[in-house]
């Protein structure tokens, strides 16, 4: 297949079709990419062309579809990343912190340690901000400073 990232590079890639995974957003194709040799995932409107090749592939134990999409999307590089962790089970926190939003980590029985992404220190701050629960900032202390700025400005508006 032909197929252009987001950067506008197009190359072209010898891949074995595994499974259509839609995000709610997108589209994104997993299959397992024949020259690199590991699993990788696509988003549909950046393939050009595909043709089938008539070969059959040995795919090697497939992963997750829906959880490797939603990894990708949240590992994809943003200009800064921010580290917390957050004081609910693992469940919980899936459902408010998607997985096309952060990386998850249990850790213990009730809290997450979860890595997200986004724009810029402020940016992020609002969204901790509108998870409502209780939860601690690990890093970069650029997030830390700017949730605390907004949530003195709650204060300070609220008295």
């Amino acid at each position: 297949m032909t197929y252009r990232d987001g950067a506008g590079t197009t190359s072209t890639r010898s891949v074995d079709p595994y499974r259509l995974i839609y995000t709610g957003r997108r589209w994104y194709l997993l299959a397992y990419d024949l020259t690199r040799q590991d699993w990788r995932t696509f988003r549909t409107d950046r393939i050009v062309d595909a043709s089938a090749t008539g070969q059959a592939a040995a795919l090697p134990d497939p992963p997750d579809p829906a959880q490797t999409v939603g990894t990708g999307i949240a590992r994809r590089p943003y200009p800064m990343r921010v580290t917390v962790r957050l004081a609910v089970p693992a469940d919980e926190a899936r459902r408010l912190v998607p997985e096309t939003v952060g990386v998850h980590h249990p850790d213990g029985d009730d809290a997450t340690i979860i890595d997200i992404g986004g724009p810029d220190a402020d940016s992020l701050a609002r969204y901790l901000l509108s998870l409502g629960r209780p939860l601690r900032i690990l890093h970069p202390e650029e997030v830390r400073q700017a949730f605390l700025a907004r949530t003195r400005q709650l204060l300070e508006d609220n008295q």
